[in-house]
């Protein structure tokens, strides 16, 4: 099946995954992120063509993110609630594409209070940016089999920040009849480009109460639209 993608910069406006971004559980639709060569201004537009788009498998898809905490300790969240899809051309990896929206309100640290705490405005800021965008710009094979280097733009608070994520390719089969791909990206942001600053040392390091560096890990599996 040939199918024709519009790779455009999302400039929604996202909200900091802050103390880490993402997350995914049943609740999840398709996750999404995209690539194609746009590296221009945010309102660029080209288009690409993809064999199958994959969306995401909420069911066996999820995302984390990981934190220091009182300069010791790692803390680990997820969200729980997000769209999205994806391809990845083997043959030609700038065929490949990435597109992820996430919604904020869905942060899980199994912790209610916390939650509530990370939803406010001292961190994600909510109710004013419920959700926070990705889209890919390039996606290219790196040193090791089934390795590659996606870069995108990710909104977060309103601001778009460029990130670059390192890509293990988990191959593609088939399920029930659809074709599947999967996926694991890691990616480090810093909170306080994204305006988080809430609990961040003096140096904006990673001591203090809550750390600057925030890991980003999402396990992806993705079924045929």
């Amino acid at each position: 099946m040939k199918r024709m993608i519009r790779n455009r910069i999302s400039v929604v406006a996202g909200s900091l995954l802050a103390v880490g971004l993402l997350g995914a559980s049943a609740a999840w639709g398709p996750l999404a992120i995209n690539t194609a060569a746009a590296a221009g201004s945010l309102a660029a537009a080209t288009t690409s063509s993809a064999d199958t788009v994959y969306e995401v498998d909420g069911v066996h898809s999820v995302v984390l993110f990981r934190i220091r905490h009182s300069g010791v300790g790692f803390f680990w969240g997820r969200f729980n609630k997000g769209d999205g899809e994806f391809f990845i051309d083997e043959e030609n990896p700038s065929n490949s594409f990435f597109r992820a929206t996430i919604d904020m309100n869905s942060v899980d640290t199994g912790n209610e209070k916390r939650d509530d705490h990370l939803k406010a405005s001292d961190f994600f800021n909510a109710r004013q940016y419920g959700e926070a965008t990705f889209e890919s710009t390039g996606f290219t094979a790196k040193g090791g089999e089934n390795m590659y280097e996606l870069t995108g733009n990710l909104t977060l608070m309103g601001e778009t920040r460029p990130v670059t994520a390192t890509v293990e390719y988990g191959g593609s089969g088939e399920m029930r009849g659809k074709k599947v791909q999967g996926f694991e990206a890691t990616f480090e942001i810093k909170r306080s480009d994204f305006g988080i600053t809430t609990y961040l040392p003096p140096d904006r390091g990673d001591g203090g109460p809550l750390g600057n560096t925030v890991r980003i890990t999402l396990g992806v599996e993705g079924s045929e639209k």
